[in-house]
């Protein structure tokens, strides 16, 4: 007892339906610290747990005890169960439909953190068309087409005059190159050089 004659305050399990105050653990909550009992804290690790208020659950618990409507998980490879009224969206009029395929917390934040990775770089789409193409796949194409296009443009432009060039060079290669340092004479001697070896 406490020099004030109060009991100081009993900590115990976050878990309401635990009764545990024995061998509390520190979990991370959102932006806070909860107490969990060990048995607690295995469950709330392995996300046996709702995502938004962290009640914790165990799979052979009926109700999960406390009696609240919980869903699962349609991915066959997480089949982790939510709080439907803590849901921010309003899923359970959705839950009546049988094509309707409910996604927690959990695999959504996945499914984000991977779309993320996987988009291409973007640096010469300015931000607009960036936001078209990320829903439009044919906004994609139309512009990679519209790349090729051009750049088929641009070579076909530029390719007689490389021919050119390269011609020009195979000749100075086969009857020599014009003089660098040059008067004139030797200037006049070049022009007539030049002429002749287009000519042939």
């Amino acid at each position: 007892m406490s020099t004030s004659g109060e009991y100081p305050p009993v900590r115990q399990c976050f878990n309401q339906y635990c009764p545990s105050s024995f061998d509390l653990k520190v979990a991370n909550f959102s932006d806070s610290t909860i107490l969990l009992c060990g048995t607690c804290y295995e469950l709330y690790k392995r996300r046996k747990c709702c995502y938004f208020c962290a009640q914790v659950y165990k799979d052979d618990e009926q109700n999960f005890l406390d009696g609240k409507k919980w869903v699962q998980c349609d991915n066959q490879r997480c089949g982790k169960w939510t709080h439907i009224d803590c849901e921010v969206s309003d899923i359970e009029s959705q839950l009546q439909h049988k094509s309707f395929k409910y996604k927690c917390p959990w695999c959504r934040i996945e499914k984000d953190k991977k779309k993320k990775q996987s988009q291409p770089t973007k640096s010469l789409i300015n931000q607009d068309q960036a936001d078209q193409s990320d829903q439009d796949p044919e906004y994609v194409h139309s512009l990679t087409k519209k790349a090729s296009l051009e750049e088929a443009i641009v070579q076909q432009n530029y390719e007689p005059w490389l021919k050119k060039n390269t011609f020009l060079e195979e000749l100075l290669k086969k009857y020599g190159e014009f003089t660098q340092c040059i008067n004139q004479e030797e200037l006049q001697s070049d022009l007539v050089k030049m002429r002749t070896l287009l000519k042939k």
